[in-house]
């Protein structure tokens, strides 16, 4: 239903964004060359169902920015998104406190038992079911809460109603028992909190950055395996971050044997690689080779470069400055999860729209600058 829906927005979003007084960004065009990618990886790579799932992808993800970009611009369109994304977080928890409280995965059992479709069950963590709501994955529906949450802190301007949105977020996480979720869930409140305790320091962002750097610095010189030590450090159950190191060594191996261009979608004939890989970034290099990936670092990082200080004064909105913030975290939450995460379905989709929500604040303060 979502790739329905951007099919059928994608020409109108493409009309808005090249209506006068719009500013096409440089990511705009970033969005089409990986989507072009992604389908021409598959044509080469690829078998024939290959095509269809890279065109699928592309649609998902760099669609669903062209449509933010072009309707989610300006306070009002912003403040819109908010509201029904509070609507949708509410029914998500809602649905997610049933699959806690039944004990089974109460609209998965719902949807396959109407379509006589086969269903392998719910997961669970000791005797307690791990709640998924709608998504396809209890790591889903927590990493959804958690981000939901990042918008909401810095979205709302009155302390209750922060404390309301974010809690029912939380709730969410909690009921997801997903390690991603949490850690999300608490790098997004650390982040918020940092912000208001040193906002009367101007280059608190530039100290922030300095020290995660220095960290990751002190991480990649200490650690025998940098990526498994972060690995490890990143999951509640030992177990799973050694199969996640598992995961990265064998996906490197595959990696460097077509590094430019991947495999598509056909299988890896390998044991770990062909069952599951938690991880977006080895996925996407393994389908479309590193290519892909610098283009989705590039997409990502294009979109949150700041705005000129003199165009950030000139726009002079409190409310887009604290979503500019908001949707900062946001993608770089998705980036940092992805390290142990896959988003597939809707988390792909609604990264594709994070982007573009944080494009069209950028624009929109270039916009205000030169007015």
């Amino acid at each position: 239903l979502g790739r329905m829906g951007i099919m059928l927005l994608i020409v109108p979003a493409l009309v808005a964004l090249f209506q006068k007084g719009r500013k096409l960004l440089v990511s705009d065009f970033i969005a089409l060359v990986l989507a072009v990618w992604m389908v021409a990886v598959a044509v080469y790579a690829g078998s024939s169902d290959s095509i269809s799932s890279a065109t699928a992808l592309g649609i998902e993800y760099s669609g669903g920015y062209l449509v933010a970009r072009a309707f989610f611009f300006g306070p009002a369109a912003l403040r819109q998104f908010v509201r029904v994304l509070k609507i949708l977080t509410a029914v998500v928890v809602a649905l997610g406190m049933a699959d806690f409280i039944s004990g089974r995965w109460v609209v998965h059992d719902a949807l396959t038992s109407i379509v006589g479709a086969p269903w392998l069950g719910a997961l669970y963590r000791g005797t307690t079911v791990r709640a998924a709501s709608t998504l396809d994955h209890p790591i889903l529906f927590g990493t959804y809460c958690s981000l939901a949450a990042a918008i909401f802190l810095f979205s709302e301007s009155r302390t209750p109603r922060r404390i309301l949105w974010v809690g029912i977020s939380f709730v969410g996480c909690a009921m997801s028992q997903s390690s991603a979720g949490m850690m999300s869930f608490f790098l997004a409140l650390s982040t918020f909190l940092y912000e208001g305790a040193m906002k009367s320091f101007p280059a608190r962002w530039s100290l922030f950055w300095c020290v995660v750097g220095l960290m990751a610095a002190v991480i990649f010189a200490a650690a025998n395996h940098p990526i498994g030590w972060i690995i490890s450090h990143m999951t509640f159950d030992p177990t799973s971050g050694y199969y996640r190191i598992l995961i990265w060594d064998a996906a490197f191996e595959k990696i460097a044997q077509a590094p430019v261009t991947g495999f598509a979608f056909d299988l890896l004939n390998n044991d770990i690689l062909d069952h599951t890989v938690d991880c977006v970034w080895l996925v996407s290099a393994l389908r479309f080779g590193l290519p892909a990936i610098t283009l989705m670092v590039l997409f990502n990082l294009l979109a949150m470069l700041p705005a000129p200080r003199q165009s950030v004064r000139r726009g002079g909105d409190d409310y887009m400055d604290r979503m500019r913030r908001a949707f900062t975290v946001v993608l770089l939450l998705y980036m940092f999860v992805g390290l142990t995460v896959h988003f597939w379905n809707f988390m792909w989709i609604f990264w594709g729209l994070c982007v573009g929500c944080r494009a069209s604040l950028r624009e929109w303060f270039l916009v205000a600058g030169r007015t």
